[in-house]
C-alpha cells in the first residue's frame, strides 16, 4: 500500500495532481480546490483504494488528515472518496471536533453527504477521534515512545515543533530538547 509519495507536482488536473517521483508519475486525487493550491516539491500522505478497474490514491497534505480518513472510512458508507471531502471540509482538528461535538448540521453542509450519514458518523466516531488531528505526528511519536519516553512528554515536545519538518528531524529535535529536562 503507498502511504506517502515525496516528489513533484508535474501536472494539475480536474481534481488530480500528477506527482513525479523518482520519473515515476502518480495520479493523485484531490478535491478540485485543494488541487490547485498545491506546487513544488511536497509529502503528500495518501490512502490507496484497490478496485476491479485498478488503484486510485487519495491524497492528504498532512498525516493528521489521513489518519481522520481512514476513522472515517471505518463507518459504514463513507468510502475514501467522501471522507476526503469531510476531511478537507475544515482542518483535521475541526472536523474531529465537529463529529465529537455531535455537529450534525455542519457535517451536512460537505458536498455529498447526508443527514443521514452524517448522523451515523457522529454515533460511531464520537468519543473514538481524541488522538485524531492532534497535530502530533504518529510516527516521531511511536518513535519517541519506542525510546522509553512517555506518550504525554513526546506529544508535549512534538507540538512545539515545525509542521515543516520530516518525522526524522522532528524525532532529532525532540531528543535535544528532552535531553535538556
Amino acid at each position: 500500500m503507498i502511504s506517502s509519495l515525496t516528489g513533484t507536482i508535474s501536472y494539475h488536473g480536474i481534481g488530480f495532481v500528477i506527482v513525479q517521483v523518482h520519473g515515476v508519475g502518480y495520479k493523485v486525487t484531490f478535491p478540485e480546490d485543494i488541487s490547485h493550491g498545491l506546487s513544488g516539491e511536497l509529502i503528500l500522505y495518501t490512502h490507496e483504494a484497490q478496485r476491479e478497474d485498478g488503484r486510485e490514491l487519495f491524497g492528504f497534505t498532512t498525516i493528521a488528515g489521513l489518519e481522520l480518513a481512514w476513522k472515517l472510512m471505518t463507518v459504514s458508507g463513507v468510502g475514501p472518496k467522501l471522507a476526503q471531502k469531510i476531511v478537507y471540509g475544515g482542518s483535521p482538528k475541526e472536523v474531529s471536533e465537529r463529529i465529537t461535538a455531535g455537529d450534525v448540521t455542519w457535517l451536512s453542509t460537505i458536498p455529498g453527504l447526508g443527514t443521514k450519514t452524517a448522523q451515523k458518523i457522529v454515533l460511531e466516531l464520537q468519543g473514538k477521534l481524541v488522538a485524531v488531528g492532534s497535530g502530533v505526528d504518529a510516527d516521531a511519536l511511536a518513535g519517541l515512545m519506542g525510546l522509553g519516553y512517555q506518550k504525554f512528554q513526546a506529544e508535549e515536545v512534538l507540538h512545539g515543533l515545525s509542521i515543516e519538518l520530516t518525522t526524522e528531524q522532528r524525532i532529532r529535535s525532540a531528543l535535544k530538547i528532552l535531553g535538556r529536562h
